[in-house]
């Protein structure tokens, strides 16, 4: 089918970052509370396989410990205080599983964007633990996982071809229609920065869809909305819930 116009819809980056202790329990209810379409998180697996939503590979800037997550296993993590670098006001927050975040009480059209860290190069079988879960759960058709380690999205989708991917790139692809299509992917997900009206029509042409981050001002929200750009990923959900509604 042919990609044609699209409703821009807005996700929280690793919730609502920008007002929450980021990819916490309470930085994922403001998300929603603000009304975004969905939420972006990171996701890597403790030392005894339970995958845990962190965006380091490391817990040092975000909890009162350190080392590596993969160091740690699932009730030591659980352990680990992961709000008050934020603020004080949210001490005691702690690292949630996937399972804790897939769990939340969210409208049935609600999107989960998870972003795979490392592949298998850290945390061998993630790719089947994570999608056990969403298929627990049966979120499939909820769910985008995006990574940056495309050999990751490439086992996704021999694993369950029915789960979206998103292909993460921090520059500009030349013309990455084909390579898309070669590795399965439906979303280009791509630095907002890199993004002009040509690419996006291009991409829209070759039936590719595009989900940006991280897009914190209103200026760059609207014109990426008035492009039909289809997610755009930002701390600040809100910018772009009442752009939506103006």
């Amino acid at each position: 089918m042919k990609v044609g116009n699209v409703l821009t819809k807005i996700l929280g980056h690793r919730g609502a970052m920008g007002y929450r202790p980021e990819n916490t329990m309470s930085s994922f209810l403001k998300a929603i509370k603000l009304g975004a379409n969905g939420i972006e998180f990171d996701v890597h697996l403790t030392k005894d396989n339970i995958p845990v939503v962190i965006h380091d590979g490391r817990v040092d800037r975000t909890t009162d410990r350190i080392g590596e997550v993969r160091e740690y296993n699932y009730n030591q993590i659980r352990q680990l205080e992961a709000g008050s670098w934020f603020s004080r006001d949210y001490y005691g927050e702690r690292i949630p599983s996937l399972e804790e975040v897939l769990l939340l009480d969210v409208n049935e059209d609600f999107i989960f964007n998870i972003e795979l860290k490392a592949g298998s190069i850290f945390y061998p079988e993630i790719e089947k633990i994570t999608t056990d879960l969403i298929y627990k759960y049966s979120l499939e058709k909820n769910v985008i996982i995006s990574s940056f380690d495309h050999n990751a999205l490439v086992r996704i989708k021999k694993i369950t071809p029915e789960i979206q991917t998103g292909a993460l790139v921090s520059s500009l692809m030349y013309q990455p229609w084909d390579y898309l299509k070669k590795i399965k992917c439906e979303y280009y997900h791509p630095d907002y920065k890199t993004l002009e009206f040509e690419f996006i029509e291009n991409a829209r042409e070759n039936n590719i869809l595009i989900n940006t981050y991280t897009v914190n001002n209103v200026i760059d929200t609207k014109r990426l909305i008035d492009l039909n750009v289809n997610i755009i990923i930002s701390n600040y959900p809100d910018l772009g819930i009442s752009l939506l509604n103006y």
